[in-house]
């Protein structure tokens, strides 16, 4: 009978200089786990302990939070503006933000006042609003660069007087009044002005023809529209503030109605994002610089003067690439730079019309 064998307690390697260890039966190894360790009373104690612990810590952060949220400590007291440009009235803006001054600071949405500074004044590009803890608001304001000095001309127009409107009130006065009967109205008699009376005598007493040239000249001088200026920046916005800039280009706005007020959008940005690209891309194909600018908002049209006292005209309604490839395609091919032209009309497809100076067309 051969003798039982003990278990070994290391199982043999591919080496026979290491062995490794069995591994043990982790069933006989970990005990069986108790509900309740150490009996019931020490489970209830640990649960208490736990309670305790979670409640200090909630009444702690409550507290925090209580004391966050409802303190005058963190409440907005001053509201600081600060500016890029000292041209800026920061005055108004410190006013429209003292609606938030009593608020909480900590839950202040910066995205609010950021907005209500876009909309009430537009000529910022950049508006940034900081939180200066504990009770501090600092914005800081960015100004879009002023690129062109503005001419701006406006004729206002005739407004007659409502003369129906006037009679039906001075009728209800009288009524209110108790009079029963308006007075007679005044009998108009035609009289002839002083210039139309010499004119009149000129032509039956004298064997010159009437001066008609005068006569012109009075009515142009009446319709002789006014003029203002200003500077003008990136977004077509005017601004009265500051004094010309001769080193920058001059925009002139003809055909205006009312008069310019102080940052007004004079020309859509749109339109101004039009000019500059197109004069970016004509000095780039051309070569020639240019001087001055006409804007015509009623007819949609741009004139550019030239470095060479020539000016191009183009229709903003259509892409401004075709009609500057247009005249660079023919302007030295057709020897137009040798000429004495006042302008160059782009505007029409596949065709281009120009002008000698002092041509019947230039006048």
């Amino acid at each position: 009978m051969r003798k039982k064998q003990p278990k070994r307690l290391y199982v043999r390697t591919g080496n026979k200089m290491y062995t490794r260890k069995r591994r043990a039966n982790k069933k006989t190894l970990r005990p069986r786990r108790k509900l309740f360790r150490g009996g019931i009373r020490t489970h209830f104690t640990r649960v208490f302990k736990d309670f305790v612990y979670y409640f200090i810590v909630g009444g702690i952060f409550l507290i925090l939070f209580i004391f966050l949220f409802f303190s005058s400590y963190f409440r907005i007291t001053n509201v600081e503006v600060v500016r890029g440009n000292f041209n800026v009235d920061s005055a108004a803006i410190e006013n429209d933000l003292n609606k938030y001054i009593g608020k909480n600071i900590l839950f202040f949405q910066k995205r609010l006042a950021v907005k209500s500074i876009e909309d009430k004044y537009p000529e910022f590009s950049e508006i940034i609003v900081k939180k200066v803890l504990p009770h501090s608001i600092s914005v800081e304001l960015t100004s879009y660069p002023v690129v062109a000095n503005l001419r701006a001309f406006y004729i206002l127009p005739d407004v007659e007087k409502p003369v129906e409107e006037f009679k039906a009130l001075e009728k209800a006065i009288h009524e209110l009044e108790g009079v029963d009967e308006l007075p007679p109205e005044p009998e108009i008699t035609e009289e002839i002005s002083p210039l139309e009376d010499a004119v009149v005598t000129n032509s039956v007493f004298s064997l010159e023809p009437a001066p008609e040239e005068e006569i012109l000249v009075e009515t142009k001088e009446e319709l002789t529209p006014i003029e203002q200026r200003s500077l003008l920046n990136r977004i077509g916005q005017a601004i009265f503030d500051q004094e010309e800039n001769l080193e920058l280009m001059t925009i002139s706005v003809r055909g205006l109605s009312q008069p310019v007020q102080d940052r007004e959008i004079v020309i859509e940005r749109d339109r101004m994002d039009y000019i500059f690209e197109s004069l970016e891309y004509l000095k780039g194909v051309s070569g020639l610089e240019v001087l001055n600018t006409d804007y015509l908002p009623i007819a949609r049209e741009v004139h550019f003067r030239l470095s060479n006292n020539l000016t191009l005209w183009i229709n903003m309604e259509r892409p401004y690439k075709t009609q500057v490839d247009k005249f660079a395609a023919i302007y030295q091919a057709a020897e137009l730079d040798k000429e004495d032209l006042s302008y160059i009309d782009l505007r029409i497809r596949e065709k281009v019309i120009y002008c000698p100076r002092y041509a019947t067309c230039d006048k």
